[in-house]
């Protein structure tokens, strides 16, 4: 009886300690992709040195992780670039814009300052 307890105890005891793990985030690049993606650190520096404000957040688009580069200037209208994991740009049609539909969150990976 008392080896039952002791083997109850244990397991659950395990199944707490697991249960409390930081899960890994399923999108490209985890917890940091700025610093994860090569890529995408390259396009960071190469809009730091624009004056205009821009930003870069992630999402998923049609069942794919996606970068959403983009303008933040209060005056100006531009459309959004979308780019895969691998940093090649996804062309979309006029249309596509128009129904331009991201699931799940929309995550801000940078913005300039």
């Amino acid at each position: 009886m008392k080896n039952r307890i002791i083997i109850l105890l244990l397991t659950a005891n395990m199944a707490f300690m697991t249960g409390c793990e930081e899960k890994e985030n399923p999108l490209c690049g985890g917890s940091d992709p700025a610093s994860d993606l090569p890529w995408l650190k390259q396009e960071i520096n190469r809009l730091s040195a624009i004056s205009s404000c821009n930003s870069i957040s992630r999402s998923t688009y049609k069942k794919e992780t996606v970068f959403i580069f983009s303008s933040c200037e209060p005056n100006f209208n531009s459309i959004p670039f979308l780019y895969r994991c691998d940093g090649t740009r996804i062309n979309l049609e006029p249309a596509d814009y128009q129904d331009l539909k991201f699931t799940g969150s929309i995550e801000l990976i940078w913005k300039s300052k």
